[in-house]
């Protein structure tokens, strides 16, 4: 795809990164523009610029050739997907920890996608072709209930009952510590790490978040460690929006690799946060749908030896 993009007199003296990206929509990142820019995708009359800090003039006419996306890995994949609840509009199933819910940019590596495509022939086509059947998502290393749908009309339909947040959706979640308070509600605004394109962070100028917590539990270790087992609801559905949230409180999730600086000691547990039960009035036929998971064996097993090995 080729764009152009005139300077105004409002950027005048600025950097050409700044004006792309805040020119060429809200879709496109600043990493992007700077790796167009390095590439020499970006010209100004017929001169590649390849600095993301050229100064701009105004009436500069700039060039951009953007990149075609790698191709996403949509290819069918056998493996388990355990069915908890079936119709003809949806499925409800438990994703595993350890694998993404659908491919992301330039990612090759196999997801839920590919399973899915493995043992549905139809699947709604969502918010592009690269999430057939997704409606809502679950982090990599999180394991828990989804949703999926099997018809565009479904899909809609059950979107619209996320967006109203009608959904009934419980956590549970093994953190370091215990929240100063056994029930609490943390309200702080999210938004993309600045310098970390990878994590998330509490920022002002984030959006509003806010997660409703309940202790179930708290365990101490022969070691002097704490640990307590939390509910948890969303209220808002951000990126990465427990673990940024829990961390904040320095609660951090046992097992998170992103967001606890002992994840790692907890590797062979995985990130224990689950997506335990999920609820909603069918948009459609109307009755009520419930479905809970039991607690992983990883769960109980840390549960069981927390308090003698750490």
């Amino acid at each position: 795809m080729i764009i152009t993009a005139t300077v105004s007199e409002n950027y005048h003296d600025s950097r050409l990164d700044v004006f792309l990206v805040e020119t060429l929509g809200d879709d496109i990142s600043r990493s992007s523009v700077q790796k167009w820019i390095k590439q020499g995708c970006v010209t100004l009359r017929d001169e590649t610029i390849t600095k993301s800090g050229y100064k701009i003039e105004e009436n500069d006419t700039f060039t951009v050739h953007i990149p075609a996306k790698p191709k996403m890995n949509l290819d069918p994949i056998d493996m388990e997907i355990p069915i908890l609840w079936e119709d003809d509009h949806y499925l409800i199933i438990h994703k595993k920890p350890g694998i993404a819910t659908h491919p992301g940019p330039g990612d090759r590596s196999m997801t839920l996608v590919n399973g899915l495509l493995y043992q549905f022939n139809k699947l709604s086509q969502g918010s592009s072709e690269e999430r057939p059947g997704i409606i809502h998502r679950l982090d990599k290393p999180t394991e828990g209930l989804l949703v999926i749908a099997k018809n565009d009309k479904a899909h809609a339909l059950m979107a619209k009952l996320f967006q109203e947040r009608t959904i009934e959706k419980t956590y549970y979640a093994w953190v370091l510590q215990a929240p100063l308070e056994s029930v609490g509600t943390i309200d702080k605004p999210i938004a993309r790490h600045p310098k970390e394109r990878l994590k998330m962070t509490i920022r002002d100028d984030g959006r509003r978040s806010i997660t409703h917590y309940e202790t179930q539990k708290i365990i101490h270790s022969q070691k002097g460690r704490k640990f307590s087992l939390l509910k948890l609801k969303l209220e808002t559905g951000r990126t990465h929006q427990i673990r940024v949230h829990l961390q904040s409180i320095n609660c951090p999730i046992v097992g998170d690799l992103l967001y606890s600086r002992s994840g790692v000691n907890y590797k062979k547990y995985g990130m224990l946060l689950l997506a335990k039960s999920l609820g909603f009035h069918h948009p459609i036929t109307s009755e009520k749908v419930y479905v809970e998971l039991d607690f992983p064996d990883r769960f109980l097993e840390f549960e069981k030896n927390c308090s003698q090995i750490f």
